[in-house]
């Protein structure tokens, strides 16, 4: 298996709607009770929009998005969202990693924020990511080098 990213682009906006609906309609649910489709789409065109995303890719086929912000004090996994098909395979983990060896020569750590109701919670746990503090949304994460 063969894992890449590239810059996202206009084409791909479709794509990546769809990878976000698909990923993120069970988490929507359980977290607020139900699923409105365009407030769904506003909240994915603005995060789309804030800043660059890349595309994934598994053996050369699309399969998510992820976008990951370089700041001064840490490295800000803002998305990281796999299509639900491909979820399991080891793509979110061979990503995070990545991030992981950017922050550690960087010397900084990785910061998330991620929804109380979403799964994904358990893969950051055990590639090591600590709760660092919640909101009424969403659960803070960081790793650091430094932990166990």
């Amino acid at each position: 298996m063969r894992i890449t990213k590239r810059p996202g682009l206009a084409t791909d906006l479709e794509f990546v709607r769809w990878v976000h609906h698909r990923a993120y309609r069970d988490v929507v649910v359980a977290q607020y009770g139900r699923w409105n489709e365009e407030a769904q789409d506003e909240f994915f065109i603005a995060a789309w929009s804030l800043a660059p995303h890349d595309v994934i890719l598994c053996d050369d086929v699309r399969c998510g998005y992820m976008c990951v912000e370089d700041r001064d004090n840490d490295i800000h996994l803002r998305e990281l969202v796999i299509d639900p098909d491909s979820q399991g395979r080891g793509i979110g983990t061979h990503l995070i990693r990545d991030v992981f060896e950017r922050a550690t020569a960087r010397g900084v750590p990785v910061s998330l924020a991620t929804h109380r109701s979403n799964r994904a919670v358990n893969l950051y746990s055990r590639l090591g990511f600590r709760e660092s503090g919640r909101t009424t949304s969403h659960i803070l994460m960081e790793w650091n080098r430094g932990y166990p």
